[in-house]
């Protein structure tokens, strides 16, 4: 797994590990207060507010949670096939072997053309057509998948970063468009540099895709042994 996408669950689960704690310590608070003194029933109405913050934090720290992982276990082995659809959309078909957790991304070959290469024209045309395809599959795997993986699971990191690669090509092709029309250096520099955030974005994603299926397997693992 890639240090940022480590980073960012170690970070995920630090933030709800201390909501939770806080939470936990104003339920015990009330709870204490309601026992060992008679507060709330010379405070009418803050006591029904008390109430209402309890109910409210048991229900989303304990019911809602409940639910959404019995709900992301059922629904596992199809979360599984959509980010296997989005590991398909960046694999290298000929290289990669996505079933067996094989995975080479199509990463962009960097652009080392000078502004006197007599073939710039024809790289840039290439190019401009490569990200485009790279950008029309990531595309359509968010149009098939995105509302479901929104909704099952913990998948809006992945959604956000697979737009944002999409985005990406979609600078690189404008860069290649202007280096075409004013092939200075400075143009050809600013190409080179989005070709590779696209190839580290795309490096970055393909990491965090096999993070993500990695725990729908284990919640589909505990799926099975429950059945």
């Amino acid at each position: 797994m890639a240090p940022s996408v480590r980073k960012h669950d170690t970070g995920v689960r630090v933030r709800r590990f201390a909501i939770g704690a806080i939470a936990f310590v104003l339920i015990a608070v009330i709870i204490i207060l309601d026992i060992t003194t008679g507060v709330w029933n010379d405070l009418v109405i803050v006591s029904g507010l008390a109430a209402g913050l309890v109910t409210f934090l048991l229900t989303t720290l304990v019911v809602d949670r409940v639910v959404a992982r019995a709900t992301e276990r059922r629904w596992a082995p199809v979360s599984r096939f959509a980010l296997s659809e989005f590991l398909h959309s960046i694999a290298d078909s000929e290289r990669s072997e996505v079933s067996r957790g094989l995975i080479v991304p199509r990463t962009l070959a960097e652009f080392t053309a000078t502004p006197e290469d007599p073939g710039l024209t024809a790289r840039l045309d290439s190019l401009r057509d490569q990200v485009m395809r790279e950008r029309t599959l990531l595309a359509n795997a968010l149009g098939r998948w995105a509302q479901f993986l929104a909704s099952n699971g913990d998948n809006s990191e992945v959604l956000q970063h697979t737009a944002n690669l999409a985005q990406l090509f979609e600078e690189v092709r404008d860069a290649a468009l202007e280096a075409e029309r004013d092939p200075g250096a400075t143009r050809l520099a600013e190409l080179s540099r989005l070709i590779s955030a696209a190839n580290t974005t795309m490096l970055a994603l393909e990491a965090e895709l096999r993070a993500r299926i990695a725990q729908e397997d284990a919640l589909n693992a505990g799926r099975v042994g429950l059945a």
